[in-house]
């Protein structure tokens, strides 16, 4: 199966990629993908991002009013390295990170918790593959983002929610069920339950149980720390 073959089949028919993967477990296609989609949300976004820290400063009481003018005056006095090539180069690292954490906790379930047998590689390909599904998720959150000026684009129930209130639980509860990490839950299952010979009711319980576990901790970190600007 060619590249553009698999390209079209993730969105369309994702047995039929997974299947390939089994044979063949190319990563390098889709991840490069990925990095490129990372690298231009964050460029196009990185005026919201200095206007989100300069917010946080100037209504954070955690914060000394003489600390916040030297702070935003450090702001104003960024190079170009550092306004918008740093966060590019963040950005990716955490691509590699995440996805690398992925990997792991899905081998830990299928390998360990259920006794299967898959390489890093073949289960790397399988969350790169999946990524792809970010691609569609930029084309609609990226026009939401810089039309509202915010970088929250909710396509959840927390749509109903206004985005002064997206440090909120119950904000954070709803957007649990955004549309885009449903669609890569299923594919997810989809490659892991093909990849290891597992029936789909076991894949989705591990993909599901695993993402309901990072939910938790990331909605508890980020209640734990929503007034600490990270």
């Amino acid at each position: 199966m060619t590249l553009l073959n698999k390209s079209v089949y993730l969105f369309t028919k994702p047995s039929l990629v997974f299947f390939d993967l089994k044979e063949r477990s190319d990563w390098w296609f889709p991840f490069t993908v990925i990095i490129i989609v990372t690298i231009i949300g964050t460029f196009s976004t990185v005026d919201l991002q200095v206007r989100a820290q300069r917010d946080f400063i100037n209504t954070s009481e955690m914060i000394p009013e003489s600390k916040k003018v030297e702070m935003l005056d450090a702001m104003d006095n960024q190079s170009a390295l550092n306004k918008r090539v740093a966060p590019a180069i963040g950005s990716v690292l955490s691509v590699v990170i995440s996805y690398s954490v992925i990997t792991a906790a899905l081998m830990l379930f299928g390998n360990f918790v259920y006794g299967g047998q898959a390489s890093f590689k073949h289960i790397f390909a399988l969350v790169s593959w999946g990524g792809l599904i970010g691609l569609p998720e930029l084309i609609v959150k990226l026009p939401m983002m810089l039309m509202n000026r915010t970088l929250h684009a909710a396509t959840s129930p927390a749509i109903f929610l206004s985005s002064s209130e997206s440090k909120t639980l119950l904000y954070n509860l709803l957007d649990v069920f955004d549309v885009f990490t449903i669609w890569k839950i299923i594919v997810y299952s989809i490659g892991f339950a093909i990849i290891y010979n597992f029936s789909m009711k076991k894949s989705y319980t591990a993909v599901i149980a695993l993402y309901v576990v990072y939910a938790g901790i990331s909605i508890s970190l980020g209640q734990l720390f929503k007034g600490v600007m990270l």
